[in-house]
């Protein structure tokens, strides 16, 4: 055989190996993957508008190989809904049924829950203190009937990250500011603005935000000095359940609830007071001789 005949030779026979390898190790689907944010076989969708269903085709590999797009949707079971054949359905209201998405030869079947949210209870603020632990942000979801929902599909998206930290619905108090908590879940969203105060011994300290801790058994009276200034002094307690202690202003000054201007409503459990001192002014903080054996909280000053 002449040389050129051999690599001609040559030549084809790895062309139809690269052809083999080609047709053995190419992407293939072979399974149908419930979208991750969704869970493993079932579909939250907290949304009253139209919403599209999402199933991922996957390939030998574990890697996504089309668009949820070519995916077909058929209602199978369960309280009846509207499931078009491209995933399209719509939760007026809570439901459950079950759900086949086909691609192919390829078919997996999951629970459709509908859980619309229509409006987000929050609390006013959130007060936390520099060095504090983490802690599960604090919201209420209702339903078009008023209800809570608890299976919740949503976001929180923090305007200030150098301030507080979030991973899902914990949070962790970063640096001493203020911050706002956007909850996005369905159709509704709330703000919840956040304060984080620093940790101090003195509120005579010029921090804008100051939080001192307090301990204090049946009887017990502490003193602390106060700066000139214009400041809202707020208690919360370790013990949500426990009565905050006697919180009183001695000396060049006064306080009232509200914030200057007007009054304020106090929620319950709260305590929270616009105060404006001269020279010499003290807090006088008190815990009586009857009640818990020990009360055990945080007092703060933010400077207006």
């Amino acid at each position: 055989m002449r040389p050129r005949s051999r690599y001609a030779v040559i030549g084809l026979a790895t062309a139809a190996a690269l052809a083999v390898s080609f047709l053995l190790f190419r992407p293939r689907p072979t399974r149908l993957r419930i979208t991750p944010r969704a869970g493993d076989d079932t579909v939250v969708v907290n949304q009253k508008r139209p919403t599209r269903l999402g199933v991922w085709v996957l390939d030998q590999y574990g890697l996504r190989l089309r668009s949820h797009a070519d995916v077909q949707y058929r209602w199978i079971a369960g309280d009846t809904l509207t499931v078009s054949s491209s995933g399209d359905v719509r939760c007026d209201d809570r439901r459950d049924a079950v759900v086949r998405a086909t691609f192919g030869r390829l078919a997996r079947q999951f629970a459709l829950r509908c859980r619309p949210v229509v409006w987000i209870e929050a609390p006013t603020w959130l007060d936390l203190v520099v060095g504090d632990s983490t802690r599960d942000l604090s919201f209420v979801a209702h339903g078009p009937d008023g209800r809570p929902v608890t299976e919740l599909r949503g976001s929180v998206t923090l305007a200030n990250p150098s301030i507080v930290a979030a991973e899902g619905t914990t949070i962790r108090p970063r640096g001493p500011g203020m911050a706002v908590a956007l909850v996005e879940i369905g159709n509704a969203q709330a703000r919840i603005p956040i304060v984080v105060y620093q940790r101090v011994t003195s509120f005579l300290d010029n921090s804008p935000l100051m939080a001192m801790p307090v301990s204090l058994a049946r009887g017990d009276t502490i003193e602390v000095p106060l700066p000139k200034a214009a400041f809202r002094v707020t208690y919360f307690s370790k013990d949500p359940s426990a009565p905050p202690p006697t919180i009183e202003l001695k000396g060049d000054g006064s306080c009232a609830q509200g914030d200057g201007v007007r009054p304020r409503r106090i929620e319950d459990g709260e305590y929270a007071k616009y105060c404006l001192t001269g020279i010499d002014a003290r807090m006088i903080i008190a815990h009586g001789a009857g009640g818990a054996e020990r009360v055990t909280g945080v007092v703060a000053i933010r400077r207006m």
